[in-house]
């Protein structure tokens, strides 16, 4: 029985393709377990992020729904709302930085290329990380002198620390992330950047 070149061909790549150690990779299929890791990660921070924003609409709507209903507004909902915004904005940080999501003005990116396009990249990173360290290094600080001090809120009398050392750890956790993007730029030797931690 005559075979086709065609057919020869078709069954060689296939071998090769499903081999252990011969013949071309099968270069195609993605990595799942790294794109599962990511995905895990992206449904971890988005959840926190959700959360306080949920409990920011439940807490809105239950204190217009009391205060013009029963005239009894939710005692403390300012203070709840003030610290669930706190939680929305420092749990969205590191969610926004993995993705490079911060918002930025391109004015020479059309101009810069090749290896200038990457020492702009790299001092990018440098000036965002400093910030971020800078405003954990702050933060924390404040953390401490909240707990020293006993700072609570007025109404319901919540210690502050807490919120503000999980705020400086989300900031530092956010830092990590645009060092590691700044370590595989430069370990990738290109102007793309670099993959997300």
């Amino acid at each position: 029985m005559r075979t086709s070149p065609q057919g020869s061909a078709a069954r060689v790549n296939t071998r090769a393709a499903t081999s252990g150690g011969t013949g071309t990779p099968d270069v195609s299929k993605p990595d799942v377990s790294t794109a599962a890791d990511g995905d895990g990660i992206d449904r971890a921070l988005g959840l926190l992020c959700a959360l306080p924003m949920a409990l920011i609409v439940a807490v809105t709507f239950a204190d217009v729904f009391a205060r013009y209903l029963f005239a009894s507004p939710i005692r403390g909902s300012v203070e709840i709302i003030e610290f669930a915004m706190a939680l929305v904005i420092f749990t969205a940080l590191p969610l926004v930085t993995r993705h490079r999501g911060h918002v930025s003005v391109s004015l020479i990116d059309g101009v810069v290329h090749g290896v200038t396009a990457k020492v702009k990249r790299v001092a990018c990173d440098l000036v965002s990380a400093t910030a971020l360290v800078l405003m954990s290094w702050r933060l924390a600080s404040h953390a401490l002198d909240d707990a020293q001090a006993g700072t609570r809120s007025i109404v319901l009398q919540w210690p502050q620390a807490p919120l503000t050392a999980l705020m400086a750890a989300l900031a530092a956790v956010s830092a990590w992330m645009v060092l590691w993007q700044l370590a595989v730029t430069l370990r990738a030797g290109s102007t793309r950047p670099g993959p997300n931690p």
